[in-house]
């Protein structure tokens, strides 16, 4: 047994460094921060950038987040194609809902939370692999949410930026952008009325995209501070519902197909970026194939759905189903995930990218 030990010892000493960080590579998700802390030499490359621009260049990681703090999140790797199950650190007697996530944080509402003192929601970062969250301080000129984001986190550690969409006291509509680094809200800047249908927005390319309740597609330049209403495609056709999601750099539209309010189909389009303002239009890209749809169908109680972009595939999960349909928009074939461990159905979906997993802390 002790020549065992110092055989193995040994080889994994002159193991070299590429072929410790592939192996590193294929480790679940979980087993990240266990492994940091086995020796410094670990650590070190865990935190390489060598080791975080071959994390950045892997599959992420698709996320289910549950509403009551009391169930786990769960964790699907399209490595292994399994599920894991991640413990939240929050209190039992909260209310979450996850509003977005970015590089490995999600975005939250949580209510009904007397451990911060308020009865009315209040917005959250978490970090599930560390186990930390930061709570945000109320926003300064927003009076009332309307859409919240998390923006990709920069080049330090430590880093991310919160942005808002809501109605001042005066009722104008403002957006206002929170700084990790400087720990304040600061108007970002106004856009003209509008009502947005869903709190969750994501970040592409420059600009913040929502869906709004005129049945448009709100795209603001966080840059310029710049807003384009975009009119959606297909707007005779009977829909109830509308999802946008971002893969990679892709913006992709989805809407349903509905007959005497039976679902048919999902139509996809993409849209095709030129100057944004000037020149922009959506392509057709994918229709549901009926026998998808049949099982897509049966799998729900009704027309509802939410939608994902993770990596080059399109996530799907119909009402309560425990399973979710993903379609790759890189071989344009359609494909269904195993069905979660537990039966955890009131669920919503957000994409959580691998390599800020490993580097991000809170302070």
């Amino acid at each position: 047994m002790g020549a065992l030990k110092i055989c193995r010892e040994t080889v994994w000493s002159n193991l070299p460094e590429h072929l410790m960080e592939r192996v590193l590579e294929c480790l679940p998700v979980d087993c990240f921060f266990r492994f940091r802390a086995v020796c410094r030499g670990l650590n070190v490359l865990f935190s390489s950038q060598y080791f975080n621009s071959i994390a950045r260049n892997s599959q992420p990681f698709l996320i289910l987040c549950p509403s009551n703090t009391q169930l786990p999140l769960l964790i699907y790797s399209f490595f292994t194609r399994t599920w894991r199950t991640i413990p939240l650190s929050l209190p039992h007697n909260c209310l979450i809902n996850f509003r977005g996530s970015s590089s490995g944080l999600l975005l939250a509402d949580i209510s009904a939370n007397f451990w911060f003192g308020y009865n009315s929601p209040m917005l959250c970062v978490c970090n599930p692999l560390t186990q930390t969250c930061s709570t945000l301080p109320e926003t300064v000129s927003v009076s009332r949410i309307m859409a919240k984001a998390i923006l990709p986190v920069g080049n330090k550690r430590n880093e991310y930026t919160v942005m808002v969409v809501g109605m001042s006291s005066t009722g104008k509509v403002l957006v206002e952008a929170y700084n990790s680094t400087t720990k304040a809200w600061k108007v970002a800047g106004s856009i003209r009325d509008v009502v947005i249908r869903n709190e969750s927005m994501f970040f592409c390319k420059g600009y913040l995209f929502c869906v709004t309740a005129t049945e448009g597609i709100m795209a603001y330049n966080v840059e310029q501070g710049i807003t384009t209403t975009m009119a959606i495609p297909n707007a005779d056709v009977h829909n109830l519902w509308t999802r946008l999601a971002c893969c990679k750099s892709r913006v992709v539209l989805v809407r349903t197909i509905e007959e005497n309010y039976s679902l048919k189909g999902l139509i996809m389009w993409e849209l095709v970026f030129h100057e944004m303002a000037k020149d922009c239009k959506w392509e057709e890209i994918e229709r549901m194939p009926c026998s998808v749809c049949e099982k897509f169908r049966r799998s729900s109680n009704s027309n509802w759905f939410e939608c994902v972009g993770v990596g080059d595939e399109i996530c799907f999960r119909a009402n309560e189903s425990m399973e979710i349909l993903v379609y790759d928009l890189s071989t344009s074939s359609w494909n269904w995930l195993t069905k979660f461990p537990t039966d955890l159905r009131y669920v919503s979906m957000r994409c959580l990218p691998l390599e800020i997993m490993i580097g991000t802390e809170f302070s």
